[in-house]
């Protein structure tokens, strides 16, 4: 444990990394805000329907820009876009309660909104696989991208609350204000790193040919996708584990979520060290597989303390996973390509999250103990992709 906090102290001390590192944490924690804001602000002006459209607008650009951002990252400097990138979408945002004020907001506008930024956000989200390699060095990988998982935890637990408090008391307007201050921070931080190599030729091949030529790649990002998928399915199963089985309803869901999210967080910390310490070639599939027995013991048990207790420990245990694969993925794709590569991984593996949730739907109309094992039992289907395909691979 004491190797891999030094790999975080290294790592803060990159003053490049931090700053990138203190920026996707601001940003993170904004569009947090976003996600409450506009949905009151759509409720308020129309209907669940409506909302849906505009969730609906916030998560599909991200499959034609994902690539499209990739090669920029390939061609032009990192800071350039990634500054101009977070202020377009501060700028975006903050139309939104100007239009309001002279009450010529429409749903039409937030949709256009959210679009956009959803594009413009792809830079961001590419930038980060290709981004933490030339800021670290490769020892230090897992370190840095488990410090930038916290900031997906931290936005986690605490954007929503705090979005929802000050919408109720401030307004949605200060909500994205607030979102808007938060990009024009990153803006200014990305702006402040170092101008960094730019790959003199990238590829000119499509990027989804580009990632097919790197086999361990193509393994990772079915692992991804298969992860996600799993994850919206297993988020989907607290609110109906809690009604259903724990009869507690609203207080047993906000328990599991909470202590998911806190699980989550220790995981990504203080779990990490108990993976690193296994082989390579088994650590990917351990950590993919970790977090089931406590998913299926769910089924014993009709006491929210003990369900938060198990929910937790899943949460923990799952918490590294994104660390370990994304450096592994890091490491298995030349930095000259990596942004395209990366960029085509993140358009397929972003509708993994909603098709889980849509899947875990369905398997959830039946009974909620069959589902439980189910789902425990196909994390163990996951973790044997990994640990067959890549130990295979040359």
């Amino acid at each position: 444990m004491r190797i891999t906090f030094q790999g975080y102290l290294r790592a803060v001390r990159i003053p490049a990394f931090r700053r990138f590192w203190l920026g996707m944490m601001v940003s993170r924690c904004g569009s947090a805000f976003t996600v409450v804001a506009l949905s009151w602000l759509v409720l308020d002006l129309a209907g669940p329907r409506e909302l849906g459209l505009v969730l609906l607008c916030s998560g599909l650009p991200i499959l034609v820009c994902g690539p499209i951002a990739g090669r920029l990252l390939d061609r032009y400097p990192v800071r350039l876009l990634l500054g101009w990138d977070n202020a377009l979408r501060g700028l975006f945002i903050a139309v939104l309660p100007v239009l309001g004020q002279f009450g010529r907001l429409h749903v039409a506008h937030i949709c256009v909104v959210a679009a956009a930024s959803a594009a413009l956000a792809a830079m961001s989200e590419v930038a980060e696989g290709v981004l933490v390699p030339r800021l670290v060095e490769d020892g230090d990988l897992e370190s840095a991208n488990s410090l930038l998982s916290v900031n997906w935890e931290l936005a986690y637990v605490a954007g929503p609350p705090a979005a929802g408090f000050l919408v109720g008391t401030a307004g949605v307007d200060a909500a994205l204000l607030v979102d808007a201050a938060s990009f024009a921070v990153m803006s200014w931080l990305c702006f402040r790193l170092p101008d960094l190599r730019v790959p003199a030729r990238p590829e000119r091949r499509p990027a989804f040919a580009l990632l097919a030529r790197y086999r361990p790649a193509v393994v990772l990002t079915l692992c991804a996708m298969g992860f996600l998928f799993l994850s919206g399915a297993t988020d989907l199963l607290y609110p109906v584990y809690a009604r259903n089985v724990l009869h507690d309803g609203a207080l047993a869901f906000g328990v599991l979520l909470g202590a998911a999210g806190a699980g989550g967080l220790c995981g990504v910390l203080f779990g990490l060290p108990m993976f690193l310490r296994l082989p390579q070639r088994v650590r990917l599939p351990f950590v993919i597989a970790a977090g089931a027995p406590a998913l299926a013991a769910l089924v014993f048990t009709e006491v929210l303390p003990v369900a938060a207790v198990l929910v937790a420990v899943s949460s923990f245990l799952w918490g590294p996973y994104y660390a370990i694969e994304r450096s592994m993925f890091q490491r298995a794709v030349p930095d000259d390509v990596r942004g395209q590569v990366t960029g085509a991984r993140a358009a397929m593996t972003s509708p993994g999250y909603p098709l889980g949730s849509a899947a875990g739907g369905l398997l959830l109309t039946g009974s909620t103990a069959i589902a439980v094992v189910v789902l425990a039992a196909a994390y163990v289907v996951l973790a044997a992709v990994p640990l067959r395909m890549l130990s295979t691979s040359g």
